[in-house]
């Protein structure tokens, strides 16, 4: 009997480790983060689209070298190369949950990203998790909770449901998320 793989849910998590002397700076991050909410600066004006939470991050270093970090480490291991597609700050207030989304335009997954990655900038220990929905042949509508960590990263295929649960801090919890392409 042989076994062939036809299709499978892979899902990447770890802590950002940078060498000695290269440590991430966070506050930055987090900082750019929370003036693109201040200013308003969404990536979609709609209300009612899920997107309209979704703050723009400008460039930074302390951003490039953790994209940089999660790039490189999954260019050794899996000999593939991630491309940025878009990158965006949500910021979860006390008792506040996020939508169910994706990242996928299902009228244009030819343009789509393929995986989403998300990133612990300033979340309180133990406040929340990152909640990922897949389906197991037919058992349906499973669920794979991770708890959200500063300087931590999942990355799942973008076409994956996933939500943040309840902030039960009392302090706002930042996230960041990109999307990519991979080659």
């Amino acid at each position: 009997m042989q076994k062939v793989v036809l299709s499978e849910i892979d899902l990447y998590h770890g802590e950002v480790a940078m060498p000695k002397g290269f440590d991430i700076d966070l506050d930055k991050i987090r900082n750019d983060i929370i003036e693109s909410y201040i200013q308003q600066k969404r990536i979609n004006n709609n209300p009612k689209a899920y997107a309209f939470n979704d703050y723009l991050v400008p460039f930074s270093q302390p951003l490039q070298w953790m994209q940089d970090y999660v790039r490189d480490h999954w260019r050794v291991e899996y000999n593939r190369t991630l491309v940025t597609k878009t990158i965006h700050g949500n910021i979860m207030y006390p008792k506040e949950k996020s939508w169910v989304r994706h990242q996928v335009d299902p009228v244009d997954l030819r343009n789509s990203p393929d995986y989403t990655l998300i990133y612990g900038v300033d979340v309180k220990e133990n406040s929340s998790e990152c909640i990922i929905e897949y389906d197991d042949k037919r058992r349906k509508n499973r669920t794979w909770h991770i708890p959200m960590k500063n300087n931590h990263f999942i990355m799942f295929p973008a076409t994956n449901k996933y939500s943040f649960s309840t902030n039960k801090s009392e302090n706002l919890n930042t996230i960041l998320t990109i999307t990519y392409e991979y080659i």
